[in-house]
């Protein structure tokens, strides 16, 4: 059986210098089910004071033709 879905994790990763900017917190909690390019797709993505916690995307392998 070929696998149609793969994930991805990143855990306490810097975005950027806070010379640059800051991104005091985000939060993005997304379920698409549309079919398209990788997708469906969910995905989770928490950033407090230029920190990525965690970014989570569990998505769809193929491309759309």
């Amino acid at each position: 059986m070929k696998k149609k879905f793969t994930w991805d994790l990143i855990l306490f990763y810097k975005v950027r210098n806070f010379k640059d900017g800051i991104t005091f917190l985000e939060f993005i909690c997304n379920l698409d089910l549309y079919k398209g390019d990788h997708k469906p797709e969910f995905k989770l993505h928490i950033i407090i004071l230029n920190w990525t916690i965690i970014e989570f995307n569990i998505y769809n392998i193929y491309h759309k033709d």
